[in-house]
């Protein structure tokens, strides 16, 4: 998998994480809008995202999100990580 790559599967999974606080049961709309400040961040160049697969939740989607940003950290502004950390503490385990 190419740097190119993991950055849009993990820009999926941020974009299905967005979906799923917005569509889900807890209809969160901040903490959807912050999963589009972080694609926005992680996607300065306009990538397309990659269909990413459904994970159970959007705590587990940006987890995933994540560990494919781990393989690619030169890739990712100092920002996205802030952000991406935030938003993961803020939904917790649900």
């Amino acid at each position: 998998m190419t740097s190119s790559d993991a950055l849009s599967l993990a820009i999926g999974h941020v974009r299905n994480a967005t979906w799923q606080l917005l569509n889900g049961q807890s209809r969160d709309l901040l903490l959807g809008l912050d999963c589009l400040d972080i694609e926005s961040l992680l996607n300065p160049d306009d990538l397309d995202p990659a269909v990413a697969p459904l994970e159970p939740d959007a705590a587990r989607s940006l987890a995933a999100a994540r560990a494919l940003l781990d393989q690619i950290p030169d890739q990712v502004v100092p920002a996205a990580w802030a952000a991406l950390l935030a938003l993961t503490v803020q939904i917790g385990p649900r």
